[in-house]
């Protein structure tokens, strides 16, 4: 009895009110959808791509489409695969270069990875392209990247290394298209990033911050020690007669 007072009072204050009523609980939930929506929108927006990261999406799409065409004749190439640490093994994988569907693959040593996936973004990239190569171990190429440039005169290669091998200066170069870069391949099949840089001009990218030469400071520091145990003893030498 007493719950139905309550609801007729409900009812009476929401038409003296304009005759609408909104339960607490729709209300809550209208608000509820609302954030929802809100974390939604702010989830989907995502920071604005650069020319080069927006391809490699695109491209990607693409590759994935034709991995689940059940039509793709796949067309597989042995493809060298880098680590996403330097320092660590590679592949070399036995993929389809259309769709990117890898059949089987074998361990190889970082730096034939590192040079052999330069060698293929050579290949597959786009007329008139710049190939962008960053590295913080790596000071040379092998062979198979000048054979990759020499069989595509359209594209050049930047390379981004540091001068000292894994520190130094970080510096850069370009070898610019219709180069002939298998006259740069030494006797030994390889071409120095500083040998490239001297050819193509070396430029600076980042200095090396200075390191503190804390040598002399340790010195003075042992020095001043042997001083003051010096005098220590001298004291107690002194202290000791007496």
């Amino acid at each position: 009895m007493k719950a139905k007072k309550v609801l007729l009072t409900v009812l009476a204050v929401s038409i003296m009110a304009g005759g609408v009523f909104v339960s607490p609980c729709a209300a809550g939930n209208v608000a509820y959808a609302e954030e929802v929506q809100s974390q939604g929108e702010a989830q989907e927006a995502e920071p604005e791509l650069t020319p080069e990261q927006q391809a490699a999406k695109e491209k990607e799409e693409a590759m994935l489409a034709l991995r689940n065409d059940p039509n793709h004749v796949h067309k597989f190439k042995w493809v060298a695969h880098m680590n996403e640490s330097e320092s660590a093994e590679g592949t070399m994988n036995y993929m389809c270069t259309e769709c990117g569907k890898t059949w089987y693959y074998r361990s190889i040593p970082a730096y034939t990875a590192f040079s052999g996936e330069t060698a293929y973004k050579i290949e597959t990239a786009p007329e008139g392209a710049t190939v962008k190569i960053k590295t913080s171990l790596f000071i040379s190429f092998n062979a198979d990247v000048m054979k990759a440039l020499a069989a595509r005169p359209d594209v050049s290669l930047y390379v981004s290394f540091l001068d000292q091998e894994y520190k130094g200066n970080r510096v850069s170069f370009t070898i610019p298209a219709g180069e002939d870069t298998m006259a740069l391949v030494d006797q030994n099949g390889y071409v120095g990033f500083l040998f490239l840089g001297g050819k193509y001009g070396l430029k600076m990218e980042v200095p090396m911050e200075p390191v503190e030469d804390t040598t002399e400071s340790a010195e003075a520091a042992e020095a001043s020690d042997s001083t003051e145990n010096t005098g220590n003893t001298e004291k107690d030498l002194t202290t000791a007669a007496n």
